[in-house]
């Protein structure tokens, strides 16, 4: 068993995995929160945009689109968008300003510490525009249960077999998603994809001690507003240009 750096061999069967996403919608959704602010001239950043698949629908509305991720093997998956660009979203290799910065999809999850979550919010603050938006959602305990129960699978997709292993653990609030791969050749892989789920204030605290603020938060995918108990919300996020921090 071969272990493989995490979205190194996933991306293999990670359109397979989300196949049930609709990508087409959630863009749609996204476009409603942010048409306000943006018009389709606006600069956009997307933050851990793995293969791409929302762009290729969001872009549509903002075919300005800058996207990134950390794995170079999830953004050679397609060509839907020409601008990519792999880094960390910790720290951005820009020095352009943005209009509309978003991520999805819970990968501000995939940041394990306050600290590094509060490096990011900073980055993101020195790249948008005094009037920009930044969004991104995020995955609560209670979405993790439901992860827990259904995540637990295996399955074959173009010659290739997998198994998926989930589990959550309150007190330490880590998330871990265990992949087993075998290629056709026979070859095997593993990867250990950590999350870690913080509280629902923690994300308002650490906002709180940067140049941004919450100018709402959603329940994602739907506009009723999001608290402690909700699965997965989503944040939008202003920039108080009059903030001293």
């Amino acid at each position: 068993m071969i272990k493989a750096k995490p979205y190194q061999v996933l991306p293999l069967i990670y359109s397979h995995l989300m196949k049930r996403i609709k990508y087409d919608k959630w863009a749609e959704y996204l476009f409603t929160i942010v048409r306000k602010d943006c018009s389709n001239k606006s600069k956009v950043l997307e933050l851990a945009a793995g293969d791409c698949s929302f762009a290729k629908y969001f872009n549509k509305y903002y075919p300005s689109i800058t996207v990134t991720d950390l794995s170079r093997w999830m953004l050679k998956q397609n060509n839907y968008i020409k601008n990519k660009v792999c880094c960390d979203m910790l720290s951005l290799p820009f020095k352009s300003k943005y209009d509309l910065i978003y991520s999805n999809f819970d990968s501000i999850n995939y940041i394990l510490s306050g600290k590094s979550i509060l490096a990011m919010f900073n980055e993101v603050s020195r790249l948008l525009n005094d009037n920009g938006t930044f969004i991104f959602d995020v995955s609560l305990e209670k979405n993790s249960y439901v992860h827990v129960k259904k995540n637990n699978r295996v399955g074959k997709y173009k010659g290739l077999t997998y198994k998926q292993t989930s589990t959550f653990n309150p007190a330490t609030g880590m998330h871990i998603n265990k992949f087993y791969i075998k290629l056709a050749n026979g070859d095997e892989y593993s990867e250990i994809h950590k999350e870690k789920i913080y509280s629902f204030n923690t994300y308002f605290k650490l906002i709180d001690k940067t140049s941004l603020y919450v100018s709402d938060c959603y329940e994602a995918f739907s506009f009723k507003p999001g608290n402690q108990n909700s699965n997965r919300v989503l944040f939008v996020i202003k920039k108080n240009i009059h903030a001293e921090i």
